[in-house]
């Protein structure tokens, strides 16, 4: 398409003044604002002012998503299935899930949002230590480099802890990202609510030096609820062992922050990132978010925070020996245990091998199936609920399966790969992978439905039917027949009826070609189907043929 400005390069013009309004803008705070304020604090808290632990944080998380998943050289197109949290049974997913991604935005914005949060956190811990008449280098515990060691083990550790104690297959570093805003709110919550608003600025920079000029035609598209892929589980408990974190270290050094700025900056953080978003798939494509119950958990969690990390001895109950702010610190260790123990029953189970018409790839079988029972979440057995809201998911698309790995996985969804006609999966594990192409090809007759079939193929190998739809009949009768479209191995079938009988069968004409059907031609011209009798021509079909990803 030409460029609307002709020929005017003005998306490295937008993109040089973006760069020098942002260095003026930095420049004239930097001097309004005092030129050695702000390296004097910094190396005050942080080796040479740099805050390394976050260095060495996305450096790894960096490290995983390129040489672990094997996205270096396929940057939108990692491993995933792999390195998902499937199972006890499967402890490389476990240790691997929260530092692996499901592809390069998923990356980018959680390692955006650790540059902004983590050096809030790592501040607050700082490399230096902080007691009076304590010195640097007098023991390992004020050792800065020790320090810096002590945070990049403490991230991995929460890490692992939500991988391990989540559940369902988990995938990402956002419970870590949310666990550095936990520990930055309750002990730097001014610092923590600048992250938040600066955390907007930061992404609207990056993807405008990214793409200064976005040109967009209206399109068609396949999406789901923005709130349907959140892991709002992984999230809460990453949050809350944050805060178990900055209550420690609250407690060691003797100092609280004030309640009002803590209170503010938990409930500004919960409802900025859609910690209400508390939802459950029904059916196959059917999503219902229970937004006025999750708000309400959010304004409670926010007050039990504060309480636990900002009031004094207060008792709850005169004469007794609890006090609220035990009580508060009580019921935020109890909701993450409550999030371990429901994590149990997930990462526990033993999928059974339901794949049929699949494509085999080392220890995984992808197939295609429509409203089939979600295996995963039918494994699951919860106590006291048994299976009466895990039986209501049903699963359409492109499924991913392994035993050994006990993963489950629809990975395109149905509506997805009829928007696209043609998606890959990227299939592997630690030092290999290989792709599977899934291609539907649909005929859409006028005013009556499609019908359609999906090939699987491995790269080397023939393409495989894995699914093929119900025949479809089109609306208009042409001299008293009934033309049905029926996809049958090797291509699509016409069939004429009349009052219910066959009448005559026909293999579909190729582009351009013609066929004789019952006393009736057939035209086929590119991509549309015509039935011509005498003077009498009319459109029938169209062929959706199978297109590159993207």
């Amino acid at each position: 398409m030409a460029s609307p400005f002709g020929g005017v390069p003005i998306g490295p013009a937008s993109l040089v003044a973006l760069l020098l309004a942002g260095l003026v803008a930095v420049a004239a705070v930097y001097l309004l604002d005092g030129r050695r304020r702000w390296g004097r604090h910094l190396r005050q808290r942080f080796v040479l002012g740099v805050p390394w632990g976050t260095v060495v944080v996305v450096a790894i998380v960096l490290a995983v998503y390129l040489f672990v998943q094997g996205a270096f050289g396929q940057l939108r197109e990692p491993v995933v299935v792999a390195f998902r949290s499937w199972s006890y049974r499967y402890p490389l997913g476990m240790v691997t899930a929260a530092f692996a991604h499901s592809g390069l935005s998923h990356v980018t914005g959680n390692l955006l949002s650790t540059v902004v949060f983590a050096p809030v956190a790592e501040y607050a811990w700082g490399h230096f230590p902080t007691e009076r008449g304590s010195q640097s280098f007098a023991s390992s515990r004020t050792n800065p480099y020790a320090r810096i060691a002590g945070f990049v083990v403490a991230v991995l550790l929460v890490g692992l802890a939500t991988s391990v104690f989540v559940p369902g297959p988990l995938v990402g570093f956002s419970g870590v990202v949310f666990a550095f805003a936990g520990f930055a709110v309750v002990t730097k919550p001014v610092t923590a609510v600048f992250a938040i608003v600066g955390s907007r600025v930061v992404r609207v920079v990056y993807y405008s030096i990214q793409d200064p000029v976005l040109s967009r035609q209206a399109t068609t598209q396949f999406v789901e609820p923005w709130w349907a892929g959140i892991a709002i589980q992984g999230h809460a408990l990453g949050l809350l062992l944050g805060v178990l974190l900055g209550m420690a270290l609250l407690a060691r050094r003797g100092t609280r922050p004030a309640a009002r700025h803590v209170w503010f900056a938990a409930l500004v953080f919960a409802v900025t990132e859609s910690l209400y978003a508390f939802y459950w798939q029904f059916g196959a494509d059917r999503f219902v978010m229970f937004r006025g119950a999750g708000l309400a958990v959010v304004f409670v969690g926010a007050t039990l925070i504060v309480a636990a990390v900002s009031t004094g001895d207060r008792r709850i109950v005169p004469r007794s020996s609890l006090t609220v702010r035990q009580i508060a610190a009580g019921l935020l260790l109890a909701m993450v245990l409550g999030i371990g123990l429901a994590a149990v029953p997930y990462n526990a189970v033993d999928i059974s091998d339901t794949a049929e018409n699949g494509v085999d790839v080392r220890d995984y079988t992808v197939t295609y199936a429509e409203d089939v029972p979600h295996e995963y979440v039918q494994s699951v057995r919860i106590p006291v609920i048994g299976d009466r809201l895990v039986r209501t998911v049903n699963a359409s698309g492109v499924i991913v399966e392994s035993d050994r790995r006990e993963a489950w996985e629809e990975v395109i969804p149905a509506g997805r790969l009829a928007h696209r006609g043609r998606s890959a999966v990227q299939l592997g594990g630690l030092g290999w992978r290989e792709t599977v192409v899934a291609n539907r090809s649909t005929w859409n007759a006028v005013d009556a439905g499609t019908t359609y079939k999906v090939y699987l193929r491995r790269a080397g190998q023939s393409p495989r039917l894995a699914f093929a739809a119900e025949p479809v009949t089109v609306a208009p009768t042409v001299a008293g027949v009934n033309v049905t479209i029926e996809p049958v191995r090797g291509g699509y079938r016409l069939n004429a009826t009349r009052n219910a009988s066959v009448l005559d069968r026909t293999p579909m004409p190729a582009v351009n070609q013609s066929v004789r059907l019952a006393g009736l031609t057939m035209d086929r011209r590119e991509d549309e189907l015509f039935a011509v009798h005498d003077d009498t021509r009319i459109r029938i079909a169209r062929y959706q043929r199978g297109r590159r990803q993207g």
